[in-house]
């Protein structure tokens, strides 16, 4: 049985540049209007697991210096997460956008300021008795059981993050590191953020930054001799790029018209009391605040609850997919979508191989889900960033969480019928391509609206829909497992912490070596070229009821595309 960790200490820190931020400070920002949407959300968390040997030592004490000087970039994450000042009582009608109802903002630069938690642990055991490595999770073990790692108490569970609860704040910080050693000389770096403040790009930039800043200080820099990287925090990019002019009181009609033409669940938490589950249903309650400043509210589409068992055990797996299934897939995918085409005027939609994945992986939920011969919509509800969507683009190291879920419907008999694959690759592509520019500006204009963005949810979980997400890095140099904070050696495991759901999907990196990287040094990974996210396979983590996920592992249509085992 695995033991869980033993927290040995707790601190906060703040950057080591903190007493001239005070001097300059207070400062304050709103955050985006879409930051504000994922308040509900769970943590942005993953953790870094790294081998230990013989003549290295990874000192805590340099990863806490640098991880105070890495705050110097990011000193608005030390500050104080918060709803802005009137809350309690909002207007019905605010000309200014970030002064609405439940718009969370940071205040930093001030005697208050909560810090950055930072947890020690200790571990009794062996990091490769609990974790095999990357080369065996794609050759001995390619569906291999990960619910130990949520055993192993690397994840920080307290303190509570500001905001948890929508509203609760005082003195709670909105970052937490955990740093955990093993019997071997092992250690686990473990990161956990609000989701308001990062999606998977910020916590990686962020950790990213923190290992270099880490390099310099173990190839023996003064930490006063490392320069702060410039990381500008700027959330009102996000909603400049907004149509229309979000700063006026009544809102135009039209814009939010076209808005609601586009296709989003909008899944109402208020309207959703009847069928929550008890322990749920505080989350649909009105805020007092609203119900005694508003004098009309409308409603949106109630969660359906019956089609999701809160309840029912969850399991959780990583299955390693290698290039070559990534490839046959893709192609399958490619080859029947052109064939089809050539019977219509229409052009085929330009599948990738990311598209291909997630209906492949689509097609076997639903397979194990029962639901082959239903004609009712299912729903692949699929994450995507804003960063390159908007105009002008994001920069691709923008800090904050500009993400939004969109739906990926088709009836469940053509997402596991004749030509499944292609199908449902075909609908993700086209789902895809109608984010653009022009659909999120009008987007963001109904978020700037909303009476609380927080109470919209738009995916959901359960027997028709499933959550697709990926972590997979296209800047070279910042992939997960490119992490490398100068112990000599890649991560043995790198992974985020999703909830224990049923119907999550979600994409990384395999942490598989390159053969022609074998004789690098790990410190020249930010050199490197890019390499495709398929290259060395890719690791897919899934979250099903247990049920489900049995069948999943169980059919043969999951190895379909592995052409070495099939011949």
């Amino acid at each position: 049985m695995t033991q869980p960790a033993i927290k040995t200490s707790s601190e906060r820190v703040f950057p080591l540049s903190t007493e001239a931020i005070k001097q300059n400070g207070p400062f304050a920002k709103s955050l985006s209007v879409v930051d504000a949407t994922v308040l509900r959300y769970s943590p942005a968390s993953a953790t870094w697991l790294f081998d230990g040997s013989e003549g290295t030592h990874l000192s805590i004490d340099v990863l806490v210096l640098s991880l105070r000087r890495t705050l110097d970039s990011y000193p608005q994450w030390s500050g104080y997460l918060h709803m802005p000042i009137g809350n309690d009582h909002p207007s019905a009608s605010v000309a200014d956008h970030t002064k609405r109802f439940n718009r969370p903002m940071l205040t930093w630069g001030t005697s208050a300021d909560p810090g950055v938690e930072v947890i020690q642990a200790k571990s009794p055991h062996r990091l490769a008795e609990l974790i095999p490595s990357c080369e065996q999770r794609a050759s001995r073990y390619r569906v291999w059981d990960g619910r130990v790692i949520a055993s192993m108490g690397i994840f920080p569970e307290s303190p509570n993050l500001a905001l948890y609860d929508r509203v609760t704040c005082d003195d709670l910080p909105c970052v937490i590191v955990q740093l955990t050693t093993f019997a071997c000389g092992g250690l686990a770096i473990t990161v956990k953020l609000a989701h308001v403040l990062a999606d998977a790009q910020t916590l990686l930039t962020f950790v990213h930054d923190w290992a270099t800043q880490n390099r310099w200080l173990v190839g023996g820099a003064k930490v006063e001799d490392v320069g702060i990287i410039e990381r500008p925090f700027q959330p009102e990019l996000v909603n400049r790029a907004a149509d229309g002019d979000i700063d006026v009181a009544i809102p135009d009609e039209k814009i939010l018209a076209k808005a609601k033409s586009i296709p989003l669940h909008r899944y109402d938490w208020w309207a959703s009391a009847d069928d929550c589950p008890s322990f749920m249903l505080k989350s649909t309650e009105i805020p007092d605040a609203i119900k005694t400043n508003q004098s009309s509210l409308s409603f949106g589409k109630p969660m359906p609850w019956r089609q999701w068992d809160i309840l029912a055990p969850v399991s959780y797996y990583l299955v390693h997919f290698s290039r070559e299934e990534v490839i046959a897939m893709w192609e399958a995918s490619v080859t029947t979508t052109i064939s089809q085409s050539q019977t219509t005027t229409s052009s085929p939609p330009k599948i990738s191989k990311l598209d291909a994945l997630f209906a492949h992986l689509w097609t076997l939920v639903i397979r194990a889900r029962g639901l082959s011969q239903q004609d009712f919509d299912v729903h692949l509800d699929t994450t995507i960033g804003l960063r390159p969507r908007l105009s002008p683009p994001l920069p691709s190291h923008f800090i904050g969480s500009p993400i939004i879920n969109i739906p990926v419907s088709l009836p469940a008999s053509k997402v596991v019928g004749p030509n499944a694959a292609s199908a449902a690759a075909a609908a993700i592509r086209e789902s895809m391509n109608r984010y653009d520019s022009s659909t999120l500006e009008t987007l963001l204009y109904e978020m700037a609206y909303e009476v609380d963005p927080s109470r919209r949810w738009n995916t959901f979980l359960g027997e028709r829909h499933t959550i697709a997400t990926s972590w997979l890095e296209s800047r070279p140099g910042m992939g997960i497992y490119d992490v490398d904070f100068g112990f000599g050696r890649r991560p043995r495991l790198a992974e985020s912490l999703m909830p224990e759901c049923d119907g999550c999907i979600q994409v990384m990196e395999s942490g598989v070596s390159n053969p022609k990287d074998v004789n690098e040094e790990i410190s020249g990974a930010t050199s490197r070229k890019f390499t495709p996210w398929y290259e060395n396979g890719v690791a897919v983590s899934l979250h099903l009821r247990t049920d489900v996920m049995d069948k999943v592992l169980a059919d043969t249509l999951l190895r379909r595309y592995d052409v070495f085992n099939n011949t």
